[in-house]
């Protein structure tokens, strides 16, 4: 009896037919109800109904009598990702470790510590370098660091074996534009292949794009970013970025501001606006969106002191970023500029 009640549940749970097949489990478990296994079916499938709560309770049943089920722990990890309760998922992620010692579950730690910016934990594990799972989140690691030349060592050991890695391409790709190599990233995007389900990749392509001026095919695939992730501020970003190089100061005011709203204390984007609003005179308002204590943002504050007549405000800001800036090129030459204008030269 039970095993024509298990075969007809997997038939519904396959075709998608999740409520009857929650109906023909529950039957199942009447005839052994302390089947792990079936709870573990019942929670699954009340997760793929997006029932969290169901599914959590039944996970608890199975743990209760089995701590270290991995199945149940992988569904539960799952769910907090889902969840976006990440410190959670990365301690079931460990927990899973301790249990089973397999490669493919290091990697999840890796990948939950990489999703919290917690980067130097993952070089704490004494890991099987030549894993090439491995070898990725370590990479993506050192790219979220900043530290490019640790990420590209890796990446080049990774497409040493294996060239058509693509996820080792793509991030060798965003390490490349990161660096300013802009003939590399072409090259790169040229080896990848087009996902059109794949958010950061189509993005990676918009920048190469923009890079050669395509910029119609650079909006093309912002916009398919946007459509596939519209939480993402830095796709709005870089698509206000292609427009305003276009001169459509309205549709790049118009993302810019949007990357804001998603962002509002990034101040690359602030920074972006203040820059259009200084291309059309708007000084005011320029001044408004500079946020932040950083050189771009502080010398369009001098500049624009200095556009708008105030020449010994201009220049003592300007002297104070000289301090730390002395071959800065916009520097030097608005302090000409104002020293020659004060009849100081």
């Amino acid at each position: 009896m039970i095993k024509e009640l298990l075969q007809e549940g997997f038939a519904l749970k396959n075709k998608h037919h999740y409520k009857h097949a929650i109906e023909v489990f529950y039957k199942a478990l009447e005839e052994d109800s302390s089947s792990s296994e079936l709870m573990l079916e019942i929670a699954e499938i009340y997760h793929l109904m997006h029932n969290e709560e169901k599914a959590l309770s039944y996970i608890e049943q199975i743990l209760d009598k089995e701590p270290a089920h991995i199945e149940a722990l992988k569904l539960l990890k799952n769910i907090f990702i889902n969840k976006k309760a990440y410190a959670e998922a990365e301690q079931t992620a460990k927990n899973i470790y301790c249990v089973s010692h397999n490669t493919d579950d290091l990697v999840e730690i890796f990948k939950l510590l990489n999703e919290q910016g917690k980067y130097e934990e993952i070089f704490e594990y004494s890991t099987d370098t030549l894993n090439p799972s491995v070898k990725l989140e370590q990479a993506r690691a050192f790219y979220y660091k900043q530290d490019f030349a640790g990420a590209e060592k890796l990446l080049q050991e990774i497409l040493s074996a294996a060239p058509d890695d693509q996820s080792a391409l793509l991030l060798l790709g965003q390490v490349s534009y990161a660096c300013g190599h802009k003939d590399y990233c072409t090259e790169i995007a040229e080896k990848l292949e087009v996902d059109i389900k794949n958010p950061e990749l189509l993005n990676f392509l918009g920048l190469t794009a923009g890079y050669q001026n395509n910029y119609a095919g650079a909006i093309d695939y912002f916009l398919k970013c946007i459509k596939l992730d519209r939480t993402n501020g830095q796709y709005y970003y870089n698509l206000a970025n292609v427009y305003f190089k276009q001169g459509d100061t309205a549709l790049a005011k118009k993302y810019y501001n949007l990357a804001i709203t998603l962002n509002p204390d990034n101040p690359n984007y602030h920074f972006a606006l203040a820059n259009l609003y200084y291309s059309e005179k708007h000084y005011k308002r320029a001044l408004e969106e500079l946020q932040g204590d950083f050189l771009e943002a502080n010398v369009l504050k001098a500049v624009i002191l200095y556009d708008t007549g105030y020449l010994a405000l201009a220049k003592k800001e300007l002297e104070k970023l000289e301090k730390s800036y002395p071959q800065n090129p916009i520097i030097n030459e608005y302090k000409s500029k104002i020293d020659s204008e004060l009849g100081l030269n």
